[in-house]
C-alpha cells in the first residue's frame, strides 16, 4: 500500500503529537500491560519441574524486558520534553483497521482450541494480509497456506510439538 503525503490543503487537519509525549503515551501504555500481564502471569499454575524453567518463566522475562525498555522509552520523553517536533497521529481510517486487527486477533485466540490451529491460522492470516491492503488472490492464498504449512510441519515433524 503507497503512502500517503500530506499536500498543504490537508495539513490543518491532521492530528500530531510532540515525540517526547508520545513517547511518554507509549511507555506508560507498556507498562499498564506489563502489570496487565504480570497479573495474569501471577495465576498460572507452578509445575513440579527440575529446572525454573516452569510454565511461567518466559511470560515473567518478557514482562521484565519490556518493563525495562518502557521505563527507559519514559525516561527519554522527560530528558527531552522540550523537543516540539511533531509526530502525525492515524487517521480515523487506520484506527479502525487497526481495531479491526485487534479484534481478529483476540477472535483468533479465542478459536485456536475449538477450531484448530491449520483453520484458524488460516483464516486469521487471510483476513490479516486483506486487512493490510493485500488484494492479490494468489498473495492471499498461496502465502498463508505456505506459511501455516510450514510451520505447522516444523512443530510438528521436527520439534516434535503438538498444535491442537
Amino acid at each position: 500500500m503507497p503512502r500517503q503525503f500530506i499536500t498543504p490543503a490537508r495539513e490543518e487537519s491532521v492530528s500530531t503529537v510532540s515525540k517526547s509525549r508520545s513517547s511518554l503515551y507509549i511507555g506508560g501504555g507498556l507498562l499498564l500491560f506489563c502489570g496487565f500481564a504480570a497479573w495474569r502471569t501471577a495465576l498460572v499454575k507452578a509445575q513440579s519441574t527440575n529446572t525454573v524453567a516452569g510454565p511461567s518463566f518466559l511470560p515473567w522475562i518478557m514482562i521484565g524486558l519490556i518493563s525495562v525498555l518502557s521505563v527507559a522509552l519514559i525516561v527519554r520523553s522527560l530528558k527531552h520534553r522540550n523537543d516540539k517536533t511533531g509526530i502525525l497521529m492515524p487517521d480515523r481510517k487506520l484506527l479502525l483497521r487497526m481495531g479491526m486487527f485487534t479484534i481478529l486477533l483476540v477472535a483468533y485466540a479465542a478459536a485456536f482450541m475449538p477450531l484448530g490451529y491449520l483453520p484458524s491460522t488460516l483464516i486469521t492470516f487471510c483476513i490479516g494480509l486483506y486487512l493490510v491492503g493485500e488484494r492479490r488472490p494468489l498473495a492471499l492464498i498461496a502465502f498463508p497456506v505456505l506459511t501455516t504449512g510450514i510451520i505447522y510441519l516444523g512443530f510438528t515433524n521436527f520439534l516434535k510439538v503438538w498444535l491442537p
